[in-house]
């Protein structure tokens, strides 16, 4: 189909992630300037000399925005750093074949981190700012380490409501440039 060219000066357009990965491998590459055509069924990226025709989602995204709880009564904050460093310690028993929940446990001013496996049990502290009030909430190593990892500040604010409520992740100073949600798994009984 030859792409025709919508006329209008705003618009909004859903499209497929892989093909936005592709787009911003390109745009790291260059300095030249993007210029994006919507057509009825498909979109064109042109950057430089290269082109990228991926089709139209059809629909609405997401209204992701109204799907994050907002008025969270636990907020805490930590160095992205030490986050970091304290999923991986308790991560060396997780595997692909022997999967465990993170356990964590908010308290004064720290966070105890453990997870239990057939390789052995792993244990760390980080410190937090904050009372989590000994709030005790189970991530999937992995998903929550993705949110902690790709957060462009040094320091993250982690707002909760409960054990069974999503953890909202956020920058802890300056402009609310990112806002990620983790969504908590069922920890068995201790």
């Amino acid at each position: 189909e030859p792409l025709e060219q919508l006329a209008g000066g705003a618009f909004s357009f859903v499209a497929p992630g892989s093909a936005l990965n592709e787009v911003k491998s390109i745009c790291g590459d260059v300095e030249d300037s993007a210029s994006v055509t919507l057509g009825k069924r498909h979109i064109l990226f042109e950057v430089g000399d290269t082109e990228l025709i991926c089709r139209r989602l059809e629909g609405e995204f997401l209204d992701y925005k109204n799907a994050i709880p907002r008025s969270n009564p636990i907020s805490l904050t930590a160095e992205t750093k030490s986050l970091i460093e304290s999923i991986d310690r308790v991560s060396v028993v997780i595997s692909d074949k022997l999967k465990s929940p993170v356990r964590c446990v908010f308290d004064h001013d720290k966070v105890f981190l453990s997870a239990k496996t057939g390789n052995g049990e792993a244990k760390d502290v980080c410190p937090v700012n904050g009372d989590g009030g000994r709030l005790e909430i189970g991530f999937n190593n992995k998903y929550l380490m993705d949110a902690v990892k790709a957060a462009p500040a040094d320091k993250l604010r982690m707002e909760f409501t409960s054990g069974v409520a999503p953890c909202v992740i956020l920058p802890a100073e300056g402009e609310e440039n990112f806002v990620y949600m983790v969504l908590p798994v069922r920890l068995k009984a201790n």
